[in-house]
């Protein structure tokens, strides 16, 4: 029985279905200097990763990430009112312009002027980006403390929407520091979901940029803070420990597990791989019990790997 979930990893990796988002290409890697923010050649094979959350499930700055369904506190993709006060009216001013500068600059399909981070990532940021986190920066050190723990949730929370856009568009190194700072900052604030969240989304670009063993650490992370309404971070665990798992059947066994109990994903994509993959997984396992189990996939390299299994078990 052990063979056949052996050659069962063994078909399933050869089908491609092990690993969410891996690519032979190399994503575009910044670094301090001019030559962060230089567009990627057009002729780069660069894996171009997708929203890893829909619209309806978001996290927000109380911590969580909310549940599918309409709700009126995730990010709007409605154009923001430019605040009616200047920036040097106070603490409270620099928030609005802050939040404002923030939603507008990720709201953008191409970032115009770009800087050098030189206080975070340091790397290449959009300006309005770079701006919108200085206003919020100061903003919370100016604020009475009473208001200091929510605007600072507030200021993480925009955090992880700037790593977010900058790791689709494949800027890892500052998309990194801002997912690492959104999960420090909400654990400051005690939004350990928000943390976690933070870090799972990170473990998936992670993925994507085939960062593999950093992926695996950040995602442990992502648990350890939080379990609670964080399903990418055991999913992608599984994703990552079936294709390392090899010959070691409980490790196996222990991978696949993560992934059948992972829950619904934060997006239809990831859900429909969850599901492709769950497919997969009963279908070796029902294989091991007979050789009959084996004419129920379609695919006809897994017929024919289940049935030289059997045959060599005998």
């Amino acid at each position: 029985m052990k063979l056949i979930l052996f050659a069962g990893w063994l078909g399933s990796v050869a089908a491609g279905g092990a690993l969410i988002g891996s690519s032979s290409g190399h994503p575009q890697v910044d670094g301090p200097g001019a030559d962060a923010w230089k567009p990627v050649a057009s002729g780069a094979k660069v894996p171009v990763a997708q929203s890893v959350e829909s619209e309806s499930e978001k996290p927000t700055a109380a911590g969580h990430a909310e549940s599918r369904g309409p709700s009126a506190s995730h990010e709007s993709n409605a154009v923001p009112e430019p605040p009616n006060v200047p920036e040097s009216a106070g603490w409270e001013a620099q928030f609005a312009w802050g939040l404002y500068h923030s939603k507008t600059a990720c709201m953008r399909g191409s970032a115009g002027r770009w800087a050098l981070d030189r206080k975070g990532s340091r790397a290449g940021v959009p300006q309005e980006m770079l701006r919108a986190e200085e206003l919020l920066d100061s903003a919370v050190r100016g604020a009475p403390a009473e208001e200091q723990r929510k605007k600072l949730a507030e200021r993480a929370l925009r955090l992880y929407y700037h790593a977010k856009w900058l790791a689709e568009r494949n800027h890892a190194t500052a998309a990194e520091w801002r997912y690492r700072e959104a999960s420090r900052l909400a654990l400051q604030t005690r939004r350990k979901v928000l943390a976690a969240h933070a870090l799972g989304r990170f473990g998936y670009f992670l993925i994507h940029w085939n960062r593999r063993q950093e992926a695996k650490e950040v995602l442990y992370e992502s648990r350890r803070i939080s379990a609670k309404s964080n399903p990418l971070a055991p999913y992608l665990l599984g994703v990552l420990e079936r294709q390392d798992a090899g010959a070691d059947l409980e490790r196996l066994k222990a991978a696949e597990e993560l992934i059948l109990n992972g829950g619904e994903q934060p997006s239809e994509d990831l859900e429909a791989e969850r599901q492709a993959m769950v497919k997969v997984i009963h279908y070796w396992r029902e294989a091991q019990t007979s050789t009959r189990n084996c004419f129920a996939s379609a695919d006809a390299a897994f017929v024919a790997i289940c049935l030289i299994g059997h045959l060599f078990q005998r």
